[in-house]
């Protein structure tokens, strides 16, 4: 009896209607060297510490082997020695939006400031914020660190640096990002350009050594397109690949090459940002799992990841949520960490722990559609290629000692689904098990998608899979 292949994406491309080309939710897609296509569950949060009674991660710096992590209202230090995390309460720090670190390279110890909801404050790394000590620094919406300076933006456009390693303000230290009269959302530093982010356009700005007095820094470009939001641009973080990605002001998300924006949103990527009330919601970060650089894009609906490795996305939901939980990473202790939005929890990003916390992290794919059309055929057998022998002992029994995985499918182009089918995926050693459903019965000229779902905590992957049909007229 003929067989087709069944079409796994390598990009999740939902669609609307039948038009959609599959979807991967937390699974990311590599091709390897043989020219298969693996497609994995994406790393697990392992919890680091639970601030219990606080909630609602609003950003943090790393500093010289201490994690600085603003909650809502409240500064916690968080230290790592012996496998152990420790979080230390530091002091207020009011409000619930956004917070914006900065440090200098001042030695032994180095000036660390924030701002937080328009005000600034001076951070050590033991005690409770303080408020910025020079008034010169005014009400500005975010900061950066770029060349000794720290760079405060404002919302009428204006920029203002401090002296050199020092936290010091001189007002007349003061420029205006002014090509288009659309103020600032914030300042990014990347390698030796400092990108004044407006909602309408971005400017590049450089150290022009041959200003002694004044600004330090010298206008070189406008690149023509804001970002959507305060939030919406990463890439610049420490240990990730120094490469911009943004929501652009049109709802795209570009990819900085040089000084010139590359589109790479997909349209259901396009589609997902343009339903959004309020795009500057959307809020984006990045880590390293494997060699992948993962940049993430969370709206109150939905989270889409790119790899920047490979070029795909992905989506990515915690268990009984629309989004992924993280509301931003970073790298400290050698290890990507992140923050969640609703709880006190901090999390290392752990590709050997395969769940969220306590909760499940369940890998989906749903594949495009095998047509027959414009006959229709009668389906006797789905085989998958996945992974087998993954089953842990010891392990908690069934879900490690026995895994399973769901398998379901559709024949009227993803309206209705049949109920899921369990089956095993192979104790430990069983590496010789077969994954495969029989007698799917008639399905009509709309084809068929398959879908696979692995929540047991395990390893997963998937590489391919096939129907075996036979077409009737």
């Amino acid at each position: 009896m003929p067989s087709a292949a069944i079409p796994f994406p390598t990009s999740s491309a939902p669609g609307l209607y039948a038009e959609g080309g599959g979807r991967l939710i937390n699974v990311y897609s590599e091709k390897l060297p043989d020219g298969r296509i693996k497609r994995s569950r994406v790393p697990g949060l392992r919890e680091a510490v639970v601030l219990d009674g606080y909630s609602g991660y609003r950003g943090s710096i790393y500093v010289n082997g201490v994690w600085l992590v603003a909650m809502t209202d409240w500064l916690f230090a968080v230290t790592y020695a012996g496998g152990v995390y420790n979080a230390t309460l530091l002091g207020s720090l009011p409000g619930e939006g956004p917070v914006f670190f900065a440090r200098n390279n001042k030695t032994p110890t180095p000036d660390i400031v924030c701002v937080a909801e328009s005000t600034a404050y001076e951070l050590t790394t033991s005690g409770a914020p303080q408020s910025y000590s020079d008034p010169n620094v005014g009400s500005p919406n975010a900061v950066t660190y770029l060349r000794s300076y720290f760079v405060f933006s404002y919302g009428d456009a204006r920029m203002r640096t401090t002296g050199n390693n020092t936290t010091s303000i001189n007002s007349l230290d003061t420029a205006f990002a002014e090509s288009n009269p659309d103020g600032l959302l914030r300042p990014i530093a990347l390698g030796g350009d400092l990108y004044a982010c407006g909602p309408q356009t971005i400017e590049i700005w450089r150290v022009d050594p041959n200003n002694d007095v004044g600004f330090p820094f010298s206008y070189l470009d406008t690149i023509p397109r804001g970002i959507a939001g305060q939030q919406a641009i990463a890439g610049y973080e420490d240990g990730w690949s120094n490469t911009l990605i943004f929501v652009g002001d049109d709802g795209v998300v570009y990819l900085m090459q040089g000084y010139t924006p590359r589109a790479i949103s997909t349209p259901s990527v396009a589609a997902a940002i343009e339903a959004l009330p309020d795009k500057s919601t959307i809020r984006c970060s990045v880590y390293m799992h494997e060699g992948h650089a993962i940049w993430t894009m969370t709206s109150p609906d939905w989270t889409w990841c790119y790899d920047l490795s490979t070029g795909e996305w992905f989506e990515r939901k915690s268990h009984l949520m629309q989004t992924w939980r993280c509301a931003g990473a970073l790298k400290a202790f050698d290890r990507w960490m992140a923050g969640d939005v609703a709880s006190g929890t901090l999390y290392e990003i752990d590709p050997d722990y395969h769940m969220e916390g306590d909760d499940p992290l369940t890998a989906t794919i749903v594949s495009a559609t095998v047509s027959p059309f414009p006959n229709r055929a009668v389906a006797s057998q789905i085989n998958l290629d996945i992974l087998a022998g993954v089953g842990m002992a010891p392990g908690a029994d069934p879900i490690q000692t026995k895994p399973k995985c769901s398998i379901s499918w559709s024949k009227d182009g993803g309206v209705r689904w049949s109920f899921p089918v369990l089956r095993e995926i192979g104790r430990q050693g069983e590496y010789r098990r077969r994954v495969e459903v029989n007698r799917l019965g008639l399905m009509s000229n709309h084809g068929m998608q398959v879908r696979v779902d692995v929540s047991d905590p395990v390893p997963f992957m998937l590489f391919g899979g096939e129907v075996v049909a036979e077409a009737r007229g």
